[in-house]
């Protein structure tokens, strides 16, 4: 990890705001995390105690300060409330692996794509060359939103192990 991260306090889009979180969302952040409709299409950890989740909330919301230029975290805000994040899955010089979640009562109204495009255009100010996102077999609403944002897939296939199953995973990548 070279380049660093330099998020803005707050990037406005037609309907949404993506910003650092605030503390309040630490139980947003953990209830999210614990969805079972995210966590088979977002890796999150399994953890037995959920204070293990709160602690993890906690690692994402100090990612997500503006100080930290070593992460890329943000909460995606609709009308105040915190209906998702985009985050860094690792990234050096050159580019950056996007994640994000988007709460299921709020999928299928293209707010995931609204907030992908925001984020690719803050990593082309950047100066970052390429942007690579992933999404598991059968996971067709995150692919769409991948190409409406201009990525394609780069042949890049693999085998995951995620909370006891084998899932494949397909790269997309857009140079910016």
């Amino acid at each position: 990890m070279g380049r660093p991260i330099i998020k803005k306090a707050c990037i406005q889009t037609e309907r949404l705001v993506l910003q650092p979180f605030r503390p309040e969302d630490r139980e947003r952040l953990v209830e999210m995390m614990q969805d079972p409709e995210i966590t088979k299409t977002f890796m999150v950890p399994d953890y037995p105690k959920t204070r293990q989740f709160y602690e993890l909330a906690d690692k994402l919301i100090s990612f997500s300060r503006i100080e930290d230029t070593t992460h890329l975290e943000y909460g995606i805000y609709l009308d105040d409330r915190m209906i998702g994040f985009v985050n860094d899955c690792g990234f050096d010089d050159s580019a950056l692996e996007v994640g994000y979640v988007i709460d299921p009562a709020y999928k299928g109204r293209g707010y995931a794509t609204e907030a992908l495009k925001a984020v690719i255009g803050e990593l082309r100010e950047m100066g970052f060359r390429k942007v690579l996102a992933g999404f598991f077999e059968g996971n067709t609403g995150s692919r769409r939103v991948m190409e409406k944002c201009g990525m394609h897939l780069n042949g890049n296939v693999d085998e995951e192990e995620y909370r006891g199953q084998t899932l494949t995973c397909y790269e997309c990548e857009m140079e910016l």
